[in-house]
């Protein structure tokens, strides 16, 4: 990269190195560079196509994106391609031996939740029945499905694009037969399907307390396990798992808390994390269901 700025800004050369990025994603053909690369005013001398061009070749890839933040209800991401739009923006990753297929442009991917995505599919006990409340294209959907062929899952999810992807990622690892999608929002959806599961997986950030009575409504009699996905201060898991612990106690009377764990996933600001708060509910015989 030095030798562009040499050629064209020559008087920036050495103060724009530190706009170089010291990491970056890559997969398929595929390169994904942090927000803010390459953003000191030195670079804007270089021809953009020229640019991009040589940070794709430099990275060994044909397509190149820079990362934005995720936002909205329908987890989009901000993401803008620098190079080879022509080559369209469906993307392939291969993950623990499970393809993930999904427009870049239009789903979220976090590559920080692979060690959860791969509990995920440990965890689950044989004949299960599990209910995925913010599926996306499949993050966790697909490896509980491939850990084994007696699990079925209840995939939501209300972003279509996510929805075509998960499609294509159930039929392209052989397990669509397995999973019924409910398309919609899952306060909707769900309830109106009398559902009795083993297991739920609620995999939305910042915050996914507002679906906890749908999730506990949805276990069967005999209880269950539910994975609720939040953020909370790094030095404070304990706190945060009371207060998640007792919203969930307030909405249902029927089951009780029989143990409790978190999960940390990753860091996902300063000073907080990514965690699953894991829970195991049981029958509540004080308060049998009529």
């Amino acid at each position: 990269m030095a030798y562009l700025l040499k050629e064209f800004a020559p008087e920036n050369s050495i103060d724009s190195q530190n706009d170089i990025p010291k990491k970056w994603e890559r997969f398929d053909d595929v390169g994904i560079i942090p927000q803010g690369s390459f953003g000191d005013s030195a670079w804007s001398a270089i021809p953009e196509r020229r640019l991009w061009e040589v940070v794709a070749d430099s990275l060994g890839v044909s397509r190149l994106y820079m990362k934005g933040e995720v936002r909205g209800g329908k987890r989009r991401p901000e993401i803008e391609c620098l190079f080879g739009a022509e080559k369209g923006s469906w993307v392939v990753r291969k993950e623990n031996g499970i393809y993930f297929g999904y427009d870049i442009e239009e789903s979220m991917w976090s590559a920080g939740n692979v060690n959860e995505r791969k509990r995920m599919g440990d965890i689950v006990s044989t004949g299960e029945v599990v209910l995925d409340l913010f599926a996306g294209i499949g993050y966790y959907t697909i490896p509980i499905l491939k850990s084994d062929s007696s699990i079925k899952v209840i995939s939501c999810e209300w972003n279509i694009p996510s929805v075509e992807a998960l499609e294509w990622n159930l039929k392209r690892n052989k397990c669509q037969s397995r999973c019924s999608i409910l398309i919609g929002d899952c306060l909707e959806t769900v309830p109106k399907m009398d559902l009795l599961v083993d297991r739920v997986v609620m995999g939305l950030l910042p915050d996914s307390t507002f679906a906890i009575q749908v999730a506990t409504n949805a276990l069967s009699d005999k209880g269950g396990f539910i994975h609720m996905h939040g953020l909370s201060p790094s030095k404070g898991y304990s706190n945060q798992c009371q207060e998640w612990l007792e919203i969930m106690s307030d909405t249902t009377n029927d089951l009780k808390v029989r143990e409790a764990s978190i999960t940390r996933v990753k860091s996902y600001a300063p000073n907080w994390d990514h965690v699953v708060l894991n829970v195991e509910l049981t029958p509540n015989f004080d308060n049998i269901r009529e």
